[in-house]
């Protein structure tokens, strides 16, 4: 139990741990089983039935401590999500239950105590939060003392009994909060009376209370228990003490503490029967009188759940005798598997013996055991070990132990086997087909920028040459009879010709020039003569 907040530690809050497992369920390949109401195989995807049988008990195990143990089982298998359980009402009748009588009870219309405890739930949700953001505490108290008692006075049709233990303990630690001490030990005690295995977490502000419930629960080691059994007029209804069911009737629920309990009767067609019932140290027993809404069905049952449920306290589970009943009877239940148990007590322990019959293979295989600490408060984590046992047993069979003798812990040999798993070649896939990647569009390329050629720079247009106008004077007939005879032209009459001439006469006049300038001695007899042309 988890005081200061939401969980406890219950069989139907077992849920609320085993939904941390969700891949517990997931990560299955649950085996097809016979669907022996149609008698076609269930499909490979679909989760077989599973029916549990009642623990059966050796040495000096209680009734309480066996059924708190089934329950939890049963709430973990429920939310592994391994396998889809039966009622307890469909293996105690034997047979499938009659979907008429369930339509009935469905379609009741809700009653004021299920109305009622709507509301409690509401008032000690409403507490609970209050005191977790620390608000006002007598506030906080005043509405759990509300849900409780509304849980107390409507308990008939309370399902589950962790919601009215856990407004006990909230109360008590606001309780302890507002020092009202003797308040707070009232609560813990009727905690205690009606669940003795709850556990306070070990945090600070759950210390007092913690310290609390330590002294209650030694306080109480040496009281006086007591017997109750419970009978009723109809048969296959179902016995509930304090939540937790004990069979049907006449069911005896034994070691109870001092004070109040509730006793709670059951049945589909029925209308529910309550009973508080105050334990005083000595024997006792009641009567619990159901009226029936509609009349049972008809289907015949050709194996008794008394002789099937006889198997779990004798253990002869590798007889051919129990594999021929059992298989008939989960054509009855149309169960894919039958899980049956028997718990037993060690010097240091209490051991949960698992057994699990197959109605398609008509095989018994033995589960490893489950060791519970002898006050069971490692429940919840050891009920984690015995779903995954169960889980393994169904999704890896027959890869399981082989019941072959009476079982050790009956008293046999315990011989057992494990049959060789069956290789069956796995076909190889064939490869997938994957189309080949379509290619990418290449982008055409940029063309390239080209700068325009440079006009070539144009010469200005040249003048016309001037036409030399007309000599007046000249022959306008000249040339056209052709050149002149006489004045054909001579090489005496080119310019080069008088050209060479004058260079010719002007280097003599100079070279004269030099030589008459210069001084001489007289030279007689000497004469220069000088021929100019």
């Amino acid at each position: 139990m988890r005081f200061g907040s939401k969980t406890a530690n219950q069989p139907l809050r077992a849920v609320s741990l085993a939904v941390l497992l969700p891949f517990l369920a997931a990560t299955l390949g649950i085996p097809g089983g016979i669907g022996y109401g149609s008698g076609v195989a269930y499909a490979q995807e679909q989760k077989p039935y599973l029916g549990i049988l009642p623990l059966a008990r050796r040495g000096d195990v209680g009734v309480l401590a066996s059924a708190r143990i089934e329950e939890y089982m049963r709430a973990m298998l429920e939310a592994g999500g391994s396998v889809r359980l039966l009622t307890t009402k469909t293996i105690d009748l034997g047979k499938a239950s009659g979907s008429a009588a369930v339509a009935a009870a469905k379609d009741r219309p809700a009653s004021p105590a299920l109305k009622a405890l709507d509301k409690a739930d509401t008032l000690a949700v409403t507490g609970r939060t209050m005191l977790e953001e620390g608000e006002d505490t007598a506030d906080a108290l005043k509405l759990l003392a509300a849900a409780i008692d509304r849980y107390e006075k409507n308990f008939v049709e309370l399902a589950d009994f962790t919601k009215l233990v856990d407004a006990y303990a909230q109360a008590a630690s606001a309780s302890l909060a507002l020092k009202q001490d003797k308040d707070a030990r009232a609560f813990v005690t009727k905690a205690l009376t009606i669940q003795p295995t709850f556990v306070v977490d070990a945090r600070k502000a759950n210390q007092d209370l913690q310290a609390l419930v330590t002294t209650v629960r030694d306080s109480l080691q040496n009281a006086t228990l007591s017997d109750l059994t419970v009978t009723s007029n109809q048969q296959d209804a179902e016995v509930f003490v304090d939540g937790v069911r004990i069979g049907t009737p006449p069911a005896t629920a034994r070691g109870l503490l001092p004070g109040d309990h509730y006793v709670q009767v059951r049945k589909d067609t029925a209308t529910p029967w309550g009973q508080v019932f105050t334990a005083k140290g000595r024997p006792q027993t009641v009567n619990a009188y159901l009226v029936v809404d509609d009349p049972t069905n008809e289907i015949e049952v050709g194996v008794q759940p008394d002789d099937i449920k006889a198997f779990a306290s004798t253990g002869k589970f590798h007889e051919k005798v129990f594999k021929n009943m059992a298989y008939l009877f989960s054509k009855q239940v149309r169960a894919d598997y039958l899980l049956f148990g028997v718990v037993a007590r060690s010097p240091r322990s209490l051991e949960l013996h698992l057994f699990l019959f197959s109605a398609q293979q008509k095989k018994v295989v033995a589960l490893e055991k489950v060791d519970f600490n002898p006050t069971l408060s490692d429940m919840q984590m050891k009920m984690l070990d015995a779903e995954g046992r169960v889980r393994a047993a169904v999704t890896t069979w027959p890869l399981a132990r082989e019941v072959l003798d009476l079982p050790i812990v009956y008293g046999g040999t315990g011989e057992s086997t494990v049959a060789p798993p069956e290789i069956v070649p796995e076909p190889e896939p064939e490869p997938e087909y994957v189309p080949p990647p379509k290619p990418k569009p290449v982008p055409e390329p940029e063309p390239e920028y080209v700068p325009p050629p440079k006009p070539k720079p144009v010469d200005p247009p040249k003048p016309a040459p001037e036409t030399a106008l007309p000599d007046p004077e000249a022959d306008p007939y000249a040339g056209l009879l052709g050149p002149d005879p006489d004045e054909e032209s001579h090489w005496y009459s080119s310019w080069w010709f008088w050209t060479t001439v004058g260079v010719v006469a002007a280097a003599g006049g100079g070279t004269g020039a030099y030589f008459a300038l210069r001084a001489q001695p007289t030279n007689a007899g000497f004469k220069a003569v000088a021929l100019v042309p």
